[in-house]
């Protein structure tokens, strides 16, 4: 078994001698961790396109590195400049005496993945009272009709297939809306006791929901951290909350997916309305989708540019934003909706740009799915179309950096990787991969893929595995273009 990642380094670099005795993650080899996994490991030199190392190109899960294609392909369908946008209309007249709008309001969604978003604080905070003073610039003061959300910008989709159950309840797997609100998710703020194993007080939740039902069964713990999985389909009010969060806690957040964005982002801004002095008789409803009446638009909300949106979606591995972005590629290159439109804008993307699409099986965006697979040398064939891309620089600057910031803050530190690494990573149950850029000993940039799968060790002894084959390339000991047989 210590022959597995030996036999890696050996056929890129016949010439080695002595590397694996003294690589630190030799231990690992007698272990028998490593007898059943799966890897797949491409790298080339950026510039010259040399083939640095190439193992057999499995196609794998991804997990998080999955984004990274979605951030190319978003980037050269859309444009970096590209924004999205929320609008607020009425039907109906207003009488100029009273300024009484006898008609409905009507929020349109226009799939902003960062309406109301903690990551753009700044961009939105105005937003609806801005909204509401327009209402009154056109002299409106009284509404006799109901708010009505306009859903016709996505199909009824939120969440891909193959997401599982235990994921789709808790903040990172909150599905896309039409009309996305604070990244689709609430806290659930606990106290716990100060012994371990008794049950736990959920003090508030923010924003509050009305119709929630949650059912507790959080026990306090010795261990740190947060230990609790939410479960709760999309659209349902009815979720359960399971786990353990450490003893002794005043004020504990835990974050859930929201069941009803839409109906979340109406209600604060009614809430607005009322605040300013303007009162609504009907309530919050779905515009009909056979809805013919005259629309009177009133006000528009952009986004940041997609530039600026990816940031946050590779430095903080933001699932909901990456999803939006495969339905937004989708819509632009089929005029469909669809999940399945985005997919085969995917597709088609890779035809187009002549990235092999050997084993690319494409299921979701932000690779939450295991039943995303691909290889590496498709990866990294897609980083080397952006590294060639006029959007190279925008693309690169939204990877987060090795101990320095985003996932990779924590990454590589005191080591030569720490700021020559720019990558995307991925991890979820016996999946870890990188990918992304890497500067060597020598000055070369090098650009990477390596997926493995199925393996046996802990999340630090993966991270370790990984770490000593970047080095391997830092060090510039794999420069052998051959491939194993």
């Amino acid at each position: 078994m210590r022959y597995f990642l030996l036999s890696i380094l050996l056929f890129c670099n016949p010439l080695l001698s002595g590397f694996a005795a003294n690589n630190p993650v030799d231990r690992f080899f007698t272990t028998g961790s490593l007898k059943t996994a799966s890897y797949s490991i491409y790298a080339i030199n950026a510039n010259t396109g040399e083939k640095i190392c190439e193992t057999p190109q499995k196609s794998l899960s991804t997990a998080s590195v999955m984004k990274l294609f979605t951030t190319a392909v978003a980037l050269e369908t859309l444009g970096p400049d590209y924004t999205f946008s929320t609008s607020l209309a009425y039907t109906g007249t207003i009488d100029p005496q009273t300024g009484t709008l006898t008609g409905n309001l009507i929020l349109k969604g226009g799939a902003d993945p960062a309406f109301y978003s903690s990551f753009f604080d700044d961009h939105y905070k105005d937003c609806f009272d801005n909204w509401t003073g327009q209402l009154k610039k056109s002299g409106i003061k009284e509404i006799k009709g109901q708010l009505l959300i306009d859903f016709s910008i996505l199909d009824h989709t939120s969440i891909p297939g193959g997401w599982e159950w235990d994921d789709i309840g808790n903040y990172y797997g909150a599905g896309v809306s039409a009309l996305t609100y604070r990244d689709n998710l609430y806290e659930i703020h606990f106290s716990s006791p100060k012994s371990a194993g008794e049950a736990t007080t959920i003090k508030s939740i923010i924003p509050e929901i009305e119709g929630l039902e949650l059912e507790n069964k959080v026990h306090s713990s010795s261990k740190t951290g947060d230990h609790t999985i939410v479960y709760g389909a999309p659209g349902s009010y009815q979720q359960y909350i399971e786990g353990t969060i450490p003893v002794d806690q005043s004020d504990f957040v835990v974050k859930a997916a929201m069941p009803d964005p839409p109906v979340a982002a109406a209600k604060a801004f009614l809430k607005s309305l009322r605040e300013s002095g303007i009162q609504l008789s009907g309530g919050i409803n779905r515009l009909p989708a056979n809805n013919n009446e005259k629309v009177t638009l009133l006000a528009t909300q952009l986004s940041p540019p997609l530039k600026d949106l990816i940031v946050p979606l590779n430095k903080e591995s933001l699932n909901l934003y990456a999803e939006h972005l495969l339905r937004e590629v989708g819509r632009k290159s089929s005029g469909g909706p669809s999940f399945e439109k985005g997919i085969e804008a995917y597709q088609q993307f890779c035809r187009n740009k002549g990235i092999d699409t050997t084993g690319f099986y494409p299921a979701d965006g932000s690779g939450l799915s295991r039943s995303n697979a691909l290889t590496a040398k498709t990866l990294v064939e897609t980083i080397k179309y952006m590294y060639d891309s006029k959007n190279r620089e925008i693309f690169f600057r939204s990877l987060p950096v090795a101990g320095v910031d985003g996932t990779l803050k924590n990454s590589f530190k005191g080591t030569p990787l720490e700021k020559n690494v720019r990558a995307k990573t991925g991890s979820m149950q016996r999946v870890r991969s990188i990918a992304g850029t890497l500067n060597t000993r020598s000055g070369k940039t090098i650009l990477f893929a390596v997926l493995l799968n199925n393996f046996d060790l802990t999340s630090r002894e993966a991270s370790k595995l990984l770490e000593s084959i970047l080095l391997s390339f830092y060090n510039d000991k794999l420069r052998q273009n051959r491939t194993l047989n």
